[in-house]
Formats: structure tokens, C-alpha cells, sequence
């Protein structure tokens, strides 16, 4: 007999997972295209931050511009009073920080809706009672604006719309107590009265204490003449956004946001600081005299009127403001020149200009706008 052979079975086993080669070679294929996503997140990421950075930069540059515009072209806006006020002399001086103490100060210098100090290095001395040391930046102009309201406070106050049902005697507390108003007639003869409200009577009410302050009358000789609020409003480049020191000035320890400050004046006589706009890194203002009577400058823009009758003549201001951003973008280098009007041009350490000391790691960029003073130019006009 033939033995039949059994067949041989072999266990055939099946490879399950993958070896330690293909897996280190999928780790690092898979490091390679997070790597890649990582870079398109950050560039990404990092390109929304600098266009929000941007944004805001153009943003406060054209606020500031917006501020600053608006209020210079109501500069010597003094109601229904046409003619001119006395100029300051050298016994009654300019006197930028008056409060209200003496209003006669105030009225001295309405000759003057536009004055200002060209890049002075320190405080000058005439400011040094309203503005810190430490609240300036040193080579930047400051502007003082003076003008009254465009609406009447004794309308607004006592709710009257109409000018000519406007009682010659309304309630007392139309005018706030404390706060400083202007009262002009039409009446060339008379001078505006510039004084702080007790609050004790309206519109120049003659029962009342406010008739002794506000006594000026219209071309009838009966009805009072409006009273608007008076503005004295002094611009000026702080080194810090939010200061901690007294009354808002920046101190040590503050952020180092370069800011557009104003101080105006508030209840009580206070000259009151008020952060406008951040980022705001320069500020220069140009002039544009007119000495004969026409109405429109007479020449080049210069930095700065060298005489009271100058400055009374100012009809038109250049303003320049340098914005950068709030924040420093990594990495880079800023290697342009601004162009600041008749000072010359700013630029980064290393770049030379008239001013060299701008960090180099911000970006910036410049505004420049031509302002009409209205108010002073239109009356000259034939």
C-alpha cells in the first residue's frame, strides 16, 4: 500500500501597522506640511496686525487733522462783532493760561484767534502755569485757537429757537456757573465782554446779578445781545496717551503713546488737559501773513509771526501732522524723510533732516492741509 502524504500547512502571517520607516516617514512629511500651515498662519496673522496697525494709523492721522481743521477755521469767531479788538502791548502781555481771573487778559488776546510757538525745546514760560514740563514733547509747535460758539448759549440754555421771540430777561440758570462766555454786539462803538457766569441770572437779566455781568445791548438799545461759550483751546504733542500726574500730565512710569492734547477751558476757570488722538508724533504749523488788507496771504508760509501785528494778520495756516503707529513692527527699519512744511523734513536716526531723533521701527506717514481762517480773511475782503 502507497502511504498518502498529509499536506504541510505553513502559517502564512499578515504584516498588521506599518514599520517604524514608513511611520518616520509620514511623521516627517506630516511636520513638513504643518510647518507649512504654521508659516501661512503667522504671515497671514501677521499681515492682519500690521493692516490693522495701518488702519488705525490713518485713522488717528486724519482725526487729528479733522480736529485741528475745524477748529481753526472758526478761529476769531466772535457772534455779531465785526471789528477788532486792541492789540496786546507790552503792558497788558499775552497771556495764554488765563482762566478767568482777569477777563481783561481774555479779551487782550482775542486780538489774536491764532497763536502759537515754533518748535520751542522746553516749555515757554508764558504756559508754564497750564502746561507741565513733563507734558511736552520737545520740538513740536503748540497752537492756541481762540473763538466763541457758533450757537448761543442763552438760547440753548433757556430752550429758545427762535431769535425773535428771545426774551431780553429769560430764567435764571441759563448760563452755566463757572464756565467763561463772550457777549458781542453789532454795535462797533462797544467791545465784547468776555467774563465767567454766576449763574444767577439768564440773558444779561438786569434783575439779576448776570445783568451786571453780561450788560451788552443790540443796535436797539433794549434787546440783549447773544452770549455765546468762549473757547481758548492750546494744542500741544504729549509724550503719553493717559498721564498719572497732576491734572492728567504725563509722568514717569506713563505709556510712551505719543498723543495730540489740547488744554481748553472748563468749568471754574480750570485749563483742563484732553487727550484728542494717539499715535500723533509731530505737529508743525506754518503761517500765511497778510499785511495788506486783501484777504489772502502775502507770500511763503513761515514758521512763525515775529510781531502781535503779524499774528493778527495770519489769514491762512499750513498744518503738518506726523502719525505712526501705536504699536513697533518687528523687523522694521523706517528709512523716509517727512516733509513738516517751512521746518524742513523729520527722519530716523541715520537719515539725517532737520530732526533726527524718530524710532526707527514704527511706520508713519504725514498729513498736510491748507486752513482758511474765515474769520479773520473774509472781512478784509472788497
Amino acid at each position: 500500500m502507497t502511504a498518502t502524504r498529509m499536506p504541510i500547512r505553513r502559517n502564512m502571517r499578515r504584516q498588521a501597522g506599518v514599520s517604524i520607516l514608513e511611520l518616520m516617514i509620514a511623521i516627517t512629511i506630516g511636520l513638513f506640511l504643518l510647518a507649512g500651515l504654521v508659516s501661512v498662519f503667522a504671515t497671514s496673522n501677521q499681515a492682519y496686525v500690521e493692516l490693522g496697525r495701518a488702519s488705525q494709523q490713518i485713522e488717528n492721522g486724519r482725526l487729528a487733522m479733522q480736529i485741528l481743521t475745524d477748529d481753526v477755521g472758526e478761529a476769531g469767531f466772535y457772534g455779531r462783532f465785526s471789528n477788532t479788538v486792541a492789540l496786546p502791548v507790552a503792558s497788558a502781555p499775552i497771556a495764554p493760561c488765563e482762566s478767568g481771573a482777569t477777563p481783561a487778559n481774555l479779551l487782550n488776546d482775542a486780538a489774536l484767534p491764532l497763536y502759537g510757538y515754533d518748535a520751542p525745546a522746553s516749555v515757554p514760560a508764558a504756559l508754564s502755569t497750564c502746561l507741565a514740563s513733563t507734558d511736552f514733547v520737545p520740538g513740536t509747535d503748540i497752537l492756541i485757537v481762540r473763538r466763541a460758539d457758533s450757537t448761543r448759549a442763552d438760547q440753548t440754555q433757556a430752550g429758545v429757537t427762535d431769535f425773535a421771540t428771545l426774551p431780553t430777561a429769560p430764567a435764571d440758570g441759563s448760563l452755566k456757573a463757572g464756565y467763561l462766555y463772550m457777549q458781542a454786539s453789532a454795535d462797533p462803538t462797544t467791545t465784547p465782554v468776555i467774563a465767567v457766569a454766576t449763574g444767577a441770572g439768564g440773558n444779561a437779566n438786569p434783575a439779576s446779578g448776570e445783568g451786571l455781568t453780561f450788560p451788552r445791548r443790540n443796535m436797539d438799545g433794549t434787546t440783549f445781545a447773544p452770549i455765546r461759550r468762549y473757547h481758548v483751546h492750546i494744542y500741544f504733542v504729549a509724550p503719553c496717551s493717559i498721564g498719572s500726574g497732576a491734572g492728567g500730565a504725563c509722568a514717569a512710569g506713563d505709556d510712551s503713546i505719543p498723543t495730540l492734547k489740547r488744554l481748553e477751558l472748563t468749568s471754574n476757570g480750570v485749563m483742563s488737559i484732553v487727550p484728542l488722538v494717539e499715535g500723533i508724533e509731530n505737529f508743525q504749523v506754518d503761517y500765511g501773513i497778510d499785511a495788506d488788507g486783501q484777504g489772502v496771504p502775502d507770500g511763503a508760509y513761515i514758521t512763525a509771526p515775529a510781531t502781535p501785528t503779524d499774528w493778527s494778520n495770519v489769514v491762512a495756516v499750513r498744518i503738518n501732522v506726523l502719525a505712526r503707529n501705536v504699536e513697533a513692527s518687528a523687523g522694521y527699519s523706517d528709512t523716509k524723510s517727512y516733509d513738516m512744511g517751512a521746518m524742513g523734513t523729520l527722519s530716523a536716526p541715520g537719515m539725517g533732516g532737520t530732526v533726527a531723533t524718530l524710532p526707527v521701527n514704527y511706520k508713519r506717514h504725514v498729513y498736510n492741509a491748507v486752513v482758511r481762517v474765515v474769520n479773520v480773511a473774509s472781512r478784509r475782503e472788497s
